[in-house]
């Protein structure tokens, strides 16, 4: 499906339904964001809605941000089941490094993303936008695991 770029302007003038349906996963499939960031139009610029949308987040109880959380996919099991050939999924073509990963490592992955899911409740959530590869996603993994569930829900947000 093509992407439509709106102006500012558009995104401020469309119907309401319309909005939803534009915004409705700008949260995990939960459309419930694009409702909510809408009583903030008029935009001035995408960093307004950014903001709104993290503005929302951040009001959500923390029974809401954890109902969020598990919406979003288990890329990290995913990850760790996938084959070489598997690897050239366009979804993880981003993730550098996942050709390198041993038998042992994607075990070792399987394990940490299991006691992860069973702490949390939630999948491990990272933002990709650094372009992080599997291992720096492994250490990171490692780290938050260690977090307490206040601590991992509030970040896993945030990413």
């Amino acid at each position: 499906m093509p992407m439509t770029t709106l102006t500012i302007q558009e995104v401020n003038n469309i119907i309401s339904e319309h909005f939803i349906k534009i915004f409705g996963n700008v949260v995990e499939h939960y459309p419930a964001a694009a409702i909510g960031i809408l009583k903030n139009r008029p935009f001035h610029n995408a960093k307004d809605i950014s903001a709104a949308i993290n503005n929302f987040l951040d009001k959500l109880s923390f029974r809401e941000k954890q109902n969020v959380l598990r919406l979003y996919p288990d890329l990290v099991a995913k990850l760790a089941d996938l084959s070489k050939f598997m690897l050239h999924i366009e979804q993880y073509q981003r993730i550098s490094g996942a050709d390198l990963l041993t038998i042992e490592d994607k075990q070792k992955l399987g394990q940490l993303n299991k006691r992860y899911r069973e702490k949390f409740g939630f999948p491990f959530i990272t933002f990709g936008k650094e372009n992080k590869d599997v291992f720096t996603i492994f250490a990171e993994m490692e780290t938050r695991i260690e977090n307490n569930v206040e601590q991992e829900t509030e970040l896993a947000i945030k990413e």
